[in-house]
């Protein structure tokens, strides 16, 4: 529960950070906005908006194809497969923005702006191989206690020595 606690913690600080870098471009990058109509980047209330519905959505996902998954409605190779997919997508949004602002007016755009569109998409990646990592370790660890045979259960009841679990005789 602490680890959960901690890694939504992080995230709002990464998207806090993230739209204050995206809400801070220099001249030539507020013209572009307006020139691009980016309606949705011009303040940072706008950008905070904007960043936590993206952001939203990829948790969303995420815990969709988590419960889909506890549900037995999608197997583990599909559930897997939605994750991995949604994480090639923004590895392929990193690889776009890197295009897009290594080229024409994005790249004069800003040094704060241009680090802040590089951490959406890696914000992105954080939350689908997070995702996809617990839906790993939920699935390893429901196997395991199938896995014991029947035999090593009573060998390890009995080395546990002359102590009873029952504690009614106390």
């Amino acid at each position: 529960m602490i680890r959960k606690v901690t890694f939504y913690w992080i995230l709002l600080t990464l998207i806090l950070v993230d739209s204050w870098l995206l809400s801070k471009p220099n001249i030539l990058g507020k013209i572009g906005l307006i020139i691009y109509k980016y309606h949705y980047l011009r303040s940072f209330p706008r950008t905070l908006l904007t960043v936590w519905t993206v952001v939203s959505i990829s948790i969303l996902i995420v815990l969709l194809v988590q419960y889909l998954r506890r549900q037995e409605k999608l197997s583990n190779g599909v559930s897997n497969f939605i994750l991995g997919a949604c994480l090639c997508a923004s590895l392929l949004i990193v690889a776009k923005v890197y295009i897009d602002f290594t080229s024409w007016s994005y790249s004069h755009a800003g040094l704060k702006f241009r680090y802040g569109a590089y951490l959406l998409p890696i914000i992105l990646m954080i939350i689908f191989a997070h995702g996809l990592l617990q839906l790993q370790h939920k699935t390893k660890s429901s196997e395991e206690p199938a896995s014991i045979p029947a035999n090593d259960i009573l060998q390890i009841q009995e080395a546990s020595g002359p102590f009873s679990s029952d504690t009614s005789q106390l």
